[in-house]
Formats: C-alpha cells, sequence, structure tokens
C-alpha cells in the first residue's frame, strides 16, 4: 500500500508541473513580502500551535508525536488541487509547493531532535532520507512534468488531467487499504482528545494562512490550504525511521489527513463561492 501512495503522490506533482511554467517557481523570490508570510503561517503559527495545543488538550503520546512532525513537514503535492479548486494562483501555489519542499529539508533536522527531547530519547533524523523522500515525490516529478510539456506542447495539459486522475485513483486505493490493515488499532489511536487536537490546529492553519495570505483571495486560499495540510509520507518516513515502534503514531498521521480532507472541502466551498 505504501508503494501505491508513493506512486499517487508522485503521478500528481508530475501532472501540476505539467501545466506549470517554468517562471513559477521564482514566484516568492520576486515577491519577497509574500514568502515571509508563508514562512511565519507554516513554519512559526502552525508549530506553536501544534505545541500550544499538545499541552492544552493532551492527546495521546501518539497524536503528539504526529502533530509536531507533520507540523514541520512539507506541502503535499497532491495538495495544489485542492488550492486551485478553492481559486488559488498557480504559479503561487508551485513555488509554495517547492518552498516548502526546501525549508522543511533545512527546519527537520535541527528542530525534530528538539521534539525527541520531549518524549524523553533520541530522535534521529537523517537529512538524507528527508532530502530522499523529497526528491522522490517532488523534485524530480516536477522536473519530469516540466521536461514532458516541452516535448508535448499544447497535448501536456490534456496530459496532465489523465495523469492527475490516475494519481487521484492509485491514492483512494492506497488510503482504504492502509486503513483496512490498521483499522484494529483505529480506536486505540481516535480517543484521548486526538480528535479535538488535530481540529484545532488544521483549523488555526487554514485560520493563519488566510489572514496572512496577503490582499488578494486566490494568496490567502492557497496558503490557508498549504499551511493546514501537510506531507504525510515525510512524516511517516520520519517516525517510522526514528521510532519504528510508533504505529500509533503512523495511523495517528493518516487520520489527521482524513480530518484534513473533511475539514477542508467546506472551506473549499466557502472559497470559491466567495469567488
Amino acid at each position: 500500500m505504501k508503494l501505491v501512495i508513493v506512486v499517487s503522490v508522485v503521478l500528481s506533482a508530475m501532472a501540476l508541473a505539467m501545466r506549470a511554467r517554468a517562471e513559477d517557481l521564482l514566484y516568492l523570490v520576486r515577491h519577497p513580502g509574500a514568502a515571509l508570510r508563508a514562512l511565519l503561517s507554516m513554519y512559526v503559527v502552525v508549530p506553536m500551535m501544534a505545541l500550544a495545543t499538545i499541552w492544552l488538550v493532551q492527546p495521546p503520546p501518539a497524536t503528539q508525536l504526529a502533530l509536531l512532525v507533520l507540523s514541520l513537514s512539507p506541502v503535499p503535492p497532491l495538495l495544489p488541487k485542492k488550492q486551485l479548486k478553492s481559486g488559488g494562483e498557480g504559479a503561487y501555489i508551485i513555488a509554495l509547493l517547492m518552498s516548502a519542499a526546501v525549508i522543511s529539508l533545512v527546519l527537520m533536522p535541527l528542530t525534530l531532535p528538539l521534539v525527541g527531547r520531549l518524549f524523553g530519547r533520541e530522535f534521529p533524523v537523517s537529512t538524507s532520507g528527508i532530502a530522499r523522500t523529497l526528491a522522490v515525490t517532488i523534485l524530480a516529478p516536477m522536473l519530469l512534468g516540466l521536461v514532458a510539456q516541452r516535448l508535448l506542447g499544447p497535448r501536456a495539459e490534456r496530459a496532465s488531467h489523465l495523469i492527475s486522475r490516475v494519481g487521484f485513483f492509485l491514492l483512494l486505493i492506497g488510503a482504504a487499504g492502509a486503513l483496512l490493515i490498521l483499522v484494529p488499532k483505529l480506536w486505540l489511536a481516535v480517543g484521548g482528545g486526538t480528535l479535538l487536537a488535530m481540529s484545532l490546529v488544521i483549523v488555526a492553519g487554514l485560520a493563519s494562512g488566510y489572514l496572512l495570505g496577503g490582499p488578494y483571495r486566490s494568496t490567502r486560499a492557497a496558503l490557508a490550504l498549504a499551511s493546514a495540510t501537510r506531507h504525510p509520507g515525510v512524516a511517516m518516513g520520519v517516525i517510522g525511521s526514528s521510532f519504528p515502534d510508533a504505529k500509533l503514531a503512523l495511523l495517528a498521521v493518516l487520520i489527521f489527513v482524513l480530518l484534513n480532507v473533511i475539514v477542508g472541502i467546506p472551506f473549499v466551498k466557502m472559497s470559491r463561492a466567495n469567488g
């Protein structure tokens, strides 16, 4: 199931790049104010909210670990599809995806050892492992997508939609399979304030991103979704390598993703309605 999910993420990233322009990648470089607000929302407000929620709600240790790792993870390549539906600007969305991957590569090895201290144990984080995950799921597919766009020309748009649909279908299969495997332990992961803690972090991410997204509705909606949603593959990879016995934390990551979809649907609809 893990391979199916990885393939779906790769296809989604490639499909996005096939509809992008090379200059889109430099959007935040040309707009430093937008870049600073995005950094503040995604990597200051959300991690601080995760810490505050853990302190206030006191969810199970597995949920605490999942929330802290997720708050420092990059944006998933599946997210831009939701952002575009909410009215997000294409160049801004792609720039968020790429810059978040680079920032997470730097931040996670520096900050996650502190997370380990909170849990009373070593938290070795492999920079090369994180880089490999980001390269496989984001960087390489997007480069391939840009190359395919050049080769296919006008046909790239139609091909990207087909690839995107296949990726989404595989994601549904992979997520359903993973839940079936872990469902016997599901009740252990959702109790003890888990759903409340996750909901608070998600709503805080949506609110901070919307407030810090600048004067345009398109960038506000995009940053809101980017702040609330994180890359489950990176989070599960870090947890799996550093806490091999933390099976409930892996399940907590999946629960966070599902809850994010549930909370995000009305936000996307409201964003489109207000457009």
